[in-house]
């Protein structure tokens, strides 16, 4: 259903995943009727984690090849598991999946269909992502509409399919569900459907299984009869109808609507990181009111970024002369939306102004052949190391201590660490790192990314830690050195905890005087 999970206390940001599946021990192959098997199905596809690929990767006929000659998986990832603090190479096959996640018991034809779904939506996003690493050297990347809405059903299918999910997101009796237990009952009353995962699969099926268009007019017809303002009423004040049709279709219908979306590119010589949960991730709040931004990493030189409409460049000035409140960490990158060349007129005057005022006229011609035919051209938005950096935290920040971590590069990853460690506010989250960053610095092992720049072109740009994580805070450029790597030593551990004692008790302080002010406004007044 329609509702926002609540993250740690540390960053307002919410966690949703994806995924592709592999059978046990080698390459996933179909078969009706087969008997069940374990299979590791991915919530990370493989097509993404090939991006962080440790060495070079190889192509489809030869990982075969060398898997029946070997039986092992011939593609690894750095991993690095938080509960254990232990930082290994894994194969892709191993890692980021949950064995028969998306099997659906009741399809005695063939339990896996839902699985090869999935694989088929990814393979065509993957051709599309390929084709945006292609263009990164010109700086923009054009979409036809119907890519465009492919790419944004696989994002919001990385978000659903989450494993975490699976067990709750239609639980009756779930605290977030109490507005719609009454649905949910109904509906698996009249499906015959017995368990809360029965239900996430079903529209898990009905997702994979209809288009973009399809759903949005399915959303359409929600919406024209309750209207927008009734049906948020409806999920966060009252209750769902039992009766209500389509619904499922609206909760997508509000992922699309609500964001435009942007691509961003990692600083030259730094990389994106990748964790446990770096798919949909929210974060960001307007007026308290979450989602200025959903995080989804592809790979570690791009993000897809989809921003709350509030955050287009006429809106944003709206909301500065009203007042307000954006609290981002992200606020300071500002993505241009996708510029739409339309089919039938530069500025889509062909689009009446009725039509765009109702929910169905705007699908159906979304829908439409000619519809089909627009583009939309998007600038990619090209990141400074420390706004890089800004975006690694959010991700690092919201770690679990029973989740995990994967990067490309062992320097580019040392240093995100130590800088997002060294700063007091992380101290907590930072913590978590320490076993990582004293391993990075102790292997011999020195790594160049071909995603990286020259060591002397790194350092002639380079900044403080505290400069990088904390946009606010002006810190005086250090003279280019050689930077001496070295793992936190105990002595580290209790300075690092002496500033971030004196942090707290500096704000302590702040707040205490601020209350002393208002005691005396008041003794003033009265």
């Amino acid at each position: 259903m329609t509702r926002r999970r609540k993250n740690t206390p540390k960053q307002e940001a919410g966690i949703e995943l994806s995924g592709e599946a592999q059978k046990t021990g080698g390459p996933l192959t179909p078969s009706p009727r087969a008997p069940i098997t374990t299979q590791y199905q991915h919530f990370i596809p493989r097509f993404i984690l090939r991006r962080f690929q440790v060495g070079p990767v190889k192509p489809k006929a030869e990982r075969q090849k060398e898997f029946r000659r070997t039986g092992v998986d011939p593609e690894y990832v750095h991993y690095y598991d938080i509960a254990t603090g232990s930082l290994d190479i894994r194969s892709i096959g191993k890692v980021y999946g949950v064995p028969n996640i998306y099997q659906d018991v009741r399809n005695t034809q063939n339990i896996n269909k839902v699985e090869e779904k999935l694989a088929d939506l990814e393979r065509h996003a993957a051709s599309i992502i390929t084709d945006l690493h292609k263009a990164l050297p010109q700086g923009t990347f054009t979409l036809k509409r119907r890519s465009l809405e492919l790419l944004r059903k696989f994002l919001f299918i990385m978000h659903y399919r989450n494993a975490s999910y699976s067990g709750t997101y239609f639980q009756a009796d779930h605290p977030d569900n109490a507005s719609s237990r009454q649905w949910i009952e109904s509906f698996m009353k009249a499906k015959g459907i017995h368990s809360a995962v029965g239900v996430w699969l079903h529209f898990l099926e009905y997702y994979l299984d209809s288009s973009h268009s399809d759903i949005m007019r399915d959303a359409a017809k929600v919406v024209e009869k309750y209207g927008e303002e009734r049906l948020q009423n409806m999920i966060t004040e009252s209750h769902i109808p039992p009766d209500l049709k389509h619904f499922p279709a609206y909760t997508y219908h509000t992922h699309a609507n609500n964001y435009f979306f942007s691509i961003w590119e990692a600083a030259e010589g730094e990389e994106f990181i990748l964790t446990h949960n770096a798919f949909g991730l929210w974060e960001g709040l307007a007026d308290g009111c979450p989602d200025l931004h959903r995080i989804f990493i592809v790979s570690p030189r791009i993000a897809l970024i989809l921003c709350n409409v509030v955050l287009r460049p006429e809106m944003k000035a709206i909301a500065c002369i009203t007042g307000v409140s954006l609290r981002s960490s992200l606020l300071n990158v500002n993505p241009a939306p996708p510029t739409p060349i339309y089919a039938n007129g530069q500025d889509g005057t062909h689009i009446s102004h009725a039509d765009r005022k109702s929910a169905i006229s705007l699908a159906r011609y979304r829908s439409s052949q000619t519809g089909a035919n627009d583009s939309f051209v998007f600038k990619i938005a090209k990141l400074s190391r420390r706004q890089t950096l800004a975006l690694n935290s959010v991700l690092l920040v919201n770690v679990k201590q029973t989740g995990s971590l994967t990067f490309l590069s062992m320097g580019s990853m040392l240093r995100t660490a130590r800088a997002f460690w060294s700063f007091p506010p992380n101290f907590l989250a930072g913590e978590l790192l320490i076993p990582l960053i004293a391993q990075l610095t102790d292997t011999t092992e020195i790594e160049v990314s071909p995603l990286r720049q020259p060591p002397a072109a790194v350092l002639d740009q380079d900044v403080d830690a505290p400069t990088l994580v904390a946009p606010t805070l002006v810190a005086p450029t250090p003279t280019p050195v050689a930077p001496t790597l070295v793992a936190p030593t105990l002595v580290d551990i209790v300075l690092h905890g002496l500033a971030s004692l004196a942090y707290f008790i500096y704000c302590i302080f702040l707040v205490f005087l601020v209350y002393l002010g208002i005691v005396k406004l008041a003794s003033l007044v009265t």
